[in-house]
This record gives structure tokens, sequence and C-alpha cells, in this order.
């Protein structure tokens, strides 16, 4: 049987690791950055929101918040492509693949309520 001992956390502990996962965090936010946009490392989420904006999606809805995943899949399969970047995380294919199944899920969640309101559409 395992059994659970509790540690005492000093501060110095805590700072090392914030440390840690501070250089963890910042390895992850440069390698996928390259994969998201280009010179303007905010253009995906302006793009995204003003797609999103234009469409009429509420993200606290789970089918709109689900479409609003398709759209950050397709701004970043387009930084890719339209960009002539090897990505440096998931590939284009996992992209795609990942933006139909957003698809799906959206598909899903729209059955879903039409089922909970028993509508006829």
């Amino acid at each position: 049987m395992l059994k659970e001992r509790l540690l005492t956390m000093d501060r110095a502990k805590q700072i090392e690791i914030y440390k840690e996962l501070d250089e963890k965090i910042l390895k992850v936010a440069s390698s996928k950055a390259h994969d998201y946009a280009s010179q303007d490392i905010l253009s995906n989420f302006k793009t995204v929101s003003a797609a999103a904006k234009e469409l009429g999606l509420n993200v606290t809805d789970p089918t709109n918040y689900a479409l609003f995943m398709v759209l950050l899949k397709i701004a970043r399969i387009s930084n890719l492509i339209n960009g002539g970047k090897r990505p440096n995380n998931e590939s284009i294919d996992d992209s795609f693949l990942d933006g139909i199944n957003y698809l799906k899920l959206a598909y899903c969640t729209y059955k879903d309520r039409k089922i909970e309101l028993d509508l006829d559409w």
C-alpha cells in the first residue's frame, strides 16, 4: 500500500518550482508561436475573434464554441500553408483532422441541443 507523506514547502522551493514552470512555459510558447502567427504574434487571436464576431459566434454556447475551435484550426493551417512554414508541433495533416473532429463535435452538440429542446428542424 502506498503511504502519502505531507511535506512542507518553503518560499525558496516555491520560487524554484515557479522558475522551472516559467522555463517550460517559455519553451512551449516559443515553439507554438511559429505555428500560429507570423509578424504580429497576436494576429491569430485578432483574425479568429473578428471571424467569430462576424459569424455571431457566442462561445458560451457549446456548438458555437466548437465552431470557434474550427476557426482556430483554419487560422493555424492557413498560417502554415500560406507562410510556407513547417510546423513545430502538430502536423498540418493532424490540424485538418483536428478541425474535422471539432466540426463533428459541433454537430454532436447541435444534435444534443436539438434533442434536448425537441426541435423539428
